[in-house]
């Protein structure tokens, strides 16, 4: 009996559990539809519902080395943060400290995705119906075709929307590619995907042209190709390609008629990273370079800003580069050369990540961003995951990174419950993989 098969007749759910445990699991993605704290409470009883089933069903499955990884980790930074505060209770606590905590849930929120396979599609039926209906509701048409920045969805402000609808463009295309190539035209599911992908891509996108984000942008801009390159090779039928050709020319004509609104929103900064990279060629000083676009008037609010606060990271972690400054780092902010930039959102994921952790943490990171990795490759190479659900996972993870460069996302709601759920795809999958390979035990009479 292949994993599958296993899950499908040894892992039954009363009815009740598998609706509210369904529910839950499209709550922890509906952080790119309204930014809240839903997906954390989700969390919780997700793992609470994980925990039980690998006591009572999965017990047999040994976790896997990247899940105590997750909870050395953990400790680790509790740890840490309990002792800095205990040896000096005046200081202050840092910001958002808990987001470096959230590694416990991950191994635990995977076996709460296993005994929820059954019901996946009826789950990103759900989730992909909710977004449609939200983007067409909530999508600010005329203040888009004036020109104006607006703020997609229910989001804090127009760079988390625009991220947030990024994430619904990718996953309702790969949705649509896998049930084009995994079920006939009788299927709901072929039907349905159908239905809502177009508008959800083109809805998706004119929200992210509306934003005024250029970091999206950017990251949009390299992540479209990536899509094609990936998807390319299943996209054979005639409906695909007259489809795909309908977004390209809908995209290519969107371009072309708010080129000057684009060329508005992103000239200043392009002309203005070109000015500084042309300095740095020159004079081969990059604190000189950064220094004098700081104080340039022709560098952009934001790019100012974001070299402003760039730069106090990069001071902070040089003074402690291997383990970073934990929930010290705030105090050191003040002594840095702009701490009255006026916030300390440092619009870089990674630099949030080492002026906390250091070397050491961006490295735990990066390490079990790629055993999740391989658990997708390895999955998909045993038949327990479909070509076009590992090239979302590929798709989306490559799209948040470059969205990571210049903004904070991993300190956002998208981006917390974006780990969540990318951790339990892969912590689900090594459990798969290893039922697959060792077979599940026989039931005691």
């Amino acid at each position: 009996m292949d994993a599958l098969n296993a899950i499908e007749t040894r892992v039954k759910l009363p009815v009740a559990l598998a609706v509210l445990g369904s529910l839950l699991w499209i709550l922890m993605a509906t952080a790119t539809v309204i930014e809240s704290d839903t997906y954390r409470y989700a969390t919780v009883l997700l793992t609470l519902i994980g925990g039980y089933y690998s006591y009572t069903r999965l017990s047999f499955v040994r976790m896997h080395w990247a899940g105590w990884l997750c909870i050395a980790w953990t400790l680790y930074a509790v740890a840490r943060f309990l002792l800095l505060i205990y040896s000096s209770p005046d200081r202050q606590r840092g910001a958002s400290e808990w987001l470096y905590f959230f590694p416990l849930f991950f191994p635990f929120l995977g076996a709460a995705l296993v005994v929820y396979r059954p019901y996946v599609s009826r789950i990103l039926a759900g989730y992909f119906v909710l977004a449609l209906i939200f983007l067409l509701i909530l999508t600010d048409y005329r203040g888009i075709l004036s020109g104006e920045p607006v703020t997609p969805m229910i989001q804090h402000n127009r760079i988390h929307g625009a991220v947030a609808c990024g994430f619904m463009l990718i996953g309702a295309f790969f949705w649509m590619m896998h049930n084009l190539c995994h079920h006939a035209w009788s299927d709901w599911r072929l039907r349905l995907s159908v239905t809502c992908t177009p508008p959800i891509v083109l809805l998706s996108l004119l929200n992210i042209f509306g934003s005024k984000s250029k970091g999206v942008w950017m990251a949009m801009a390299i992540t479209l190709p990536l899509i094609y390159l990936l998807a390319h090779g299943y996209m054979r039928a005639r409906f695909i390609r007259v489809l795909g050709a309908a977004m390209a020319i809908c995209l290519v004509a969107g371009i072309a008629l708010f080129w000057g609104n684009i060329a508005q929103t992103a000239g200043p900064t392009i002309n203005a990273i070109g000015a500084t990279v042309q300095e740095l060629s020159n004079s081969g000083d990059v604190s000189s370079a950064v220094h004098d676009a700081i104080r340039s008037e022709d560098t952009p609010l934001s790019m100012n800003e974001r070299m402003q606060l760039w730069t106090n990271a990069w001071e902070i972690f040089r003074t402690s580069p291997v383990f970073g400054q934990g929930n010290d780092w705030l105090e050191s902010w003040q002594k840095t050369e702009y701490a009255n930039v006026g916030y300390t959102l440092l619009h870089n994921g990674y630099l949030e990540i080492l002026v906390r952790h250091g070397l050491f943490g961006l490295t735990v990171f990066a390490l079990l961003l790629a055993v999740f990795v391989d658990a997708i490759r390895r999955a998909r190479r045993l038949g327990l995951m479909s070509l076009q659900a590992a090239h979302a996972y590929y798709a989306s993870i490559a799209y948040f990174c470059l969205t990571l460069l210049s903004n904070s996302n991993n300190r956002l709601a998208i981006g917390e419950s974006f780990f969540m759920i990318v951790a339990a795809i892969a912590f689900h999958c090594l459990i798969l993989i290893e039922i697959q390979e060792k077979g599940w035990p026989e039931e005691k009479a």
